[in-house]
């Protein structure tokens, strides 16, 4: 879950090179992401929490009221948010500043 369209390629880029991943779908908003999430079984999601239509901590929120378990990495430069996004169930967090490497490279252990 990306709305910068730069990096949501680069995140699907990098994701398809990771063997075991089958399916991989990349939204932009919250919306999106929660209809897609509804139809598709995911493993893994990559989340960003500044979204054109509200904060990805909601969707953290989403999974709990839900009890759908699944591993959300958080990519954000809102690295003030960092223990929120755990107190809610993301499985790591990421600072976007840095680059992608770090969350590629946990992506690839988590398959």
């Amino acid at each position: 879950m990306e709305d910068n369209p730069y990096i949501g390629e680069e995140i699907v880029n990098a994701a398809k090179k990771v063997s075991g991943i089958k399916t991989i779908r990349l939204t932009k908003t919250l919306q999106e992401a929660i209809s897609s999430l509804e139809e598709n079984e995911y493993e893994l999601v990559t989340l960003d929490l500044n979204l054109p239509d509200g904060n990805g901590i909601e969707l953290l929120k989403w999974f709990t009221e839900n009890k759908i378990k699944k591993k959300v990495f958080v990519f954000s430069t809102s690295t003030n948010l960092k223990e929120i996004c755990l107190k809610y169930g993301a499985f790591a967090f990421f600072d976007k500043s840095k680059g992608f490497k770090d969350l590629i490279d946990n992506i690839k252990k988590a398959y």
